[in-house]
């Protein structure tokens, strides 16, 4: 029985062993195409999904958001997104900048993409960003309250009409700066 075992165990090991070489010999045979205009596979694109929303559900667990509908919060956070964001993700009535055309994955319009994601889950995606995204991390950029600041017109965005969005864009000209 045990040189069944044996067998057993150094057969799991050879196909281990196997896998390994495969990975590795696939990576640097430059067979995957890592190109951005083309989407990748269902496995792929399935598991980096599930990955990022359980990564993100875990890192929000023991988050206590800030009172987010303070409109001076709002306003700080506008001046961040529209400094920021806008140019990836568009706004109501702006359309995101050419490049982000290219994007893969595209940058989703926060109009919409938000609105089933808890302020939480938006704090750890704004603050740690994703990874093979492009969305950045603000972390080292912006403080916590900054970050939250941005959770907050996120919030507001997600109900707010083209109209709406240029007339608070006209009443925060100043932007980011005279928020802080």
């Amino acid at each position: 029985m045990s040189k069944n075992i044996i067998t057993i165990l150094f057969s799991i090991l050879g196909v281990i062993l196997i896998e390994i070489i495969a990975v590795v010999a696939g990576a640097y045979s430059g067979i995957p195409d890592v190109a951005a205009t083309k989407p990748e596979g269902k496995l792929m694109s399935w598991f980096m999904s599930t990955t990022k929303d359980h990564s993100i559900s875990t890192r929000a667990q023991n988050i206590t958001p800030p009172f987010l509908d303070d409109p001076a919060l709002v306003a700080k956070g506008f001046g961040h997104y529209n400094e920021m964001c806008v140019t990836c993700h568009g706004a109501p009535g702006r359309k995101p900048d050419e490049f982000s055309q290219g994007m893969n994955p595209r940058p989703p319009d926060l109009v919409f993409s938000t609105a089933d994601l808890s302020p939480e889950k938006m704090f750890v995606i704004v603050k740690n960003g994703i990874t093979m995204t492009g969305m950045p991390g603000f972390a080292s950029t912006h403080s916590d309250s900054e970050v939250w600041a941005i959770v907050a017109f996120l919030n507001r965005l997600q109900t707010m009409s083209p109209v709406e969005y240029a007339a608070f864009q006209k009443s925060n000209v100043k932007g980011m700066n005279s928020a802080e």
